[in-house]
């Protein structure tokens, strides 16, 4: 593992263990097994580790829902996959999240969001494209792909973060999701 990798995931165990305002760049350090200098020598503070955090989520987020959706599963099956995926991604890093949004929020690194999110909006444009002829509605990919990340998550979100985890109330959310996407993109009947 490199160092900068080593740093993001010190900040990341910290972060979670203290949170993000009792967290030094000493501690983060001392996680890594570096010197104070080399952080510097990637970050300028505490918070810009967070859009290097971000990064690693999308991309654990991107590879969950690569591994969930199956290509050759009908187009309502694979939407639910999707689903599936970004709510499973969202629980298990739920702590990192929290502490993520909160960082970035109090930096100028917000504004790197949506780049972050390049990747994730991509795979959905493409799988948006492969199954257009299926959608009753006309759509603009790109922009549908930003919709319908953002609906998910923010879903993901309300009973992972906001709330106390109720499987019940997950399981709800999650079909309540999916419907909802279903009837938005027009997806035909079975």
């Amino acid at each position: 593992m490199d160092t900068k990798t080593k740093l993001v995931h010190a900040a990341m165990a910290v972060f979670k263990k203290q949170g993000l305002e009792k967290t030094k760049v000493s501690d983060i350090v001392k996680e890594a097994g570096v010197a104070q200098g080399t952080f510097y020598l990637y970050f300028p503070s505490k918070l810009a580790v967070m859009p290097a955090i971000a990064q690693d989520m999308v991309a654990k987020m991107e590879k969950e829902i690569k591994r969930t959706v199956n290509p050759q599963a009908p187009l309502r099956q694979q939407l639910n996959q999707i689903v599936e995926a970004v709510f499973n991604a969202v629980g298990k890093y739920r702590d990192i999240l929290a502490f993520l949004y909160t960082g970035l929020t109090q930096s100028q690194h917000i504004t790197r969001w949506e780049a972050l999110y390049a990747p994730i909006y991509e795979w959905i444009k493409n799988f948006l494209n492969q199954n257009i002829r299926l959608l009753a509605v006309g759509t603009r990919p790109e922009m549908t792909a930003r919709i319908l990340i953002g609906c998910i998550e923010e879903a993901a979100e309300q009973v992972y973060l906001f709330n106390q985890v109720d499987e019940e109330e997950i399981a709800t959310q999650k079909k309540e999701t999916c419907l909802f996407i279903e009837r938005a993109l027009g997806v035909p009947m079975d």
